[in-house]
């Protein structure tokens, strides 16, 4: 994490490690501590970090994103935290155990990608400079935690102090001022490829902050008093999609489904857009088409939609039933289709905020066909269908491709599961097989979380 593009305002000196008189001789041309006993303990201190790294490194992620707001808000900033962690934690106890050069380090792609980020998401800088002093300070505190189980010398646990210190903190400041300056960057070039004004329209007008509607229609060019389908739209980090990418997939969609006019296009950063369908005077979407359309896409591009709603109010309304579509969509565990409606989610939208509670209450509904199996994965399948079709045997059949007999099997075999009619308490379960069907695994039992539940 050192090298991981988090933490600055660290300790104001400008010296490096390697120009500190704190070495002696050196070992296969690495400067070592001119006392044995210092470089002994300092050992076997960062021998126990690289044990230890999962555990330390998530304790440092969990720290950042605690009084960081903005970190624990953006999924993405979170994603790269956790991808950089284990990997940087490493390289400062290299430094520290004086393996290499502090001037050797530059900073990790994950490092600069977060510093990128906050850039693109226009958060304070202060917040990279505040990351920063706290990885500076969580590494020394673990670092002097585990000194002084390990030296009961006083001049040796004082000098291996010193050591650590003065080489953690020159290995963060040299880092940090690295990142700062990729920050700088790219906040200046992104606010280059950006409309400021229109940008601060649309923020104004989720934010419910007071609009002049002539001047916001000016400035998006795009009409606010009318029917909207907000769109949410994004690749994955490890997939190759330009913004023009994104804006065309939004243009392809309205395209399909028959809207004439130009999307509004907005993006927020190099891999999401956020976009709005004009959709006149018509309040609702063709949903055939849109399920046709979802069926046959292939392109390496998410999407999530909002529901029809009219005016700035519906503009709002809209983009935040998308977000929740996209909140289901990277929840899931399991194949989905990469284009989802909030109307297909139904209470799923609303469900799927606190996973860990979910999974339970689906384990409480479904009990036996709650398992992450195959078995159970075909029974659920079965009842979502009969109940979808009304209780009818015979569609279900047809759209299973099934034998009548054999859904009549399958509908008793459930219920002698569940305990139940699967008509009785038909609303929770139709919700808990909704769940299982978006979310599948993050809602399921495995044997490890039964044990854990036991």
């Amino acid at each position: 994490m050192a090298d991981w593009a988090m933490v600055g305002g660290l300790p104001q000196t400008e010296k490096r490690a390697s120009q500190v008189n704190t070495t002696g001789a050196t070992d296969s041309g690495r400067s070592i501590p001119s006392n044995p006993k210092v470089h002994e303990v300092i050992v076997a201190l960062t021998t126990a970090g690289d044990r230890n790294l999962p555990e330390i490194a998530g304790a440092i992620v969990t720290r950042l994103t605690s009084e960081i707001a903005e970190f624990a808000a953006d999924q993405a900033i979170l994603e790269q935290l956790n991808a950089g962690a284990t990997h940087n934690f490493a390289i400062t106890m290299q430094v520290v155990r004086r393996d290499i050069e502090i001037d050797q380090i530059i900073p990790s792609s994950p490092a600069n990608e977060l510093a990128r980020l906050l850039a693109q998401r226009d958060i304070p800088i202060t917040a990279l400079e505040h990351a920063y002093r706290l990885y500076q300070d969580s590494v020394i505190r673990w670092c002097l935690q585990e000194l002084a189980i390990r030296s009961d010398d006083g001049a040796v646990t004082a000098r291996a102090a010193l050591d650590i210190t003065t080489l953690v903190s020159a290995h963060v400041n040299l880092i940090a001022q690295q990142l700062l300056t990729t920050y700088e960057a790219e906040r200046d070039a992104w606010r280059l490829r950006r409309s400021a004004s229109r940008s601060a329209r649309i923020d104004d007008i989720l934010g419910n902050r007071p609009v002049d509607l002539g001047v916001a229609e000016s400035a998006l060019g795009y009409r606010l008093g009318q029917y909207h389908v907000g769109i949410i739209v994004w690749s994955e980090r490890t997939e190759r999609a330009e913004l023009a990418h994104l804006a065309g997939a939004v243009k392809t969609i309205a395209d399909e489904l028959g809207i004439r006019a130009q999307p509004l296009f907005e993006p927020r950063d190099e891999h999401t857009g956020w976009a709005w369908l004009p959709m006149g005077d018509k309040g609702a979407m063709n949903r055939m088409r849109l399920a046709t359309i979802a069926e046959s896409w292939n392109r390496p591009i998410n999407v999530a939609l909002g529901a029809p709603r009219a005016g700035l109010e519906g503009f709002a309304r809209t983009h935040t039933q998308a977000q929740q579509a996209r909140a289901v969509i990277q929840a899931s565990q399991g194949p989905r289709p990469r284009i989802v409606s909030v109307d297909n989610l139904g209470a799923v939208a609303l469900m799927c905020g606190d996973l860990e509670a979910a999974r339970r209450w689906v384990g409480d509904i479904l009990g036996a066909l709650a398992a992450d199996c195959p078995s159970a994965a075909q029974s659920r399948a079965t009842l979502r269908e009969f109940l979808r079709t009304g209780g009818s045997y015979a569609a279900t059949a047809t759209a299973l491709h099934m034998h009548k007999n054999s859904v009549v099997y399958r509908i008793h075999k459930i219920e002698d599961q569940l305990g139940r009619s699967v008509h009785e308490g038909r609303l929770e379960l139709e919700n808990a097989l909704e769940l299982s069907y978006w979310l599948g695994s993050a809602v399921l039992r495995t044997s490890s979380t039964e044990a854990r539940d036991g």
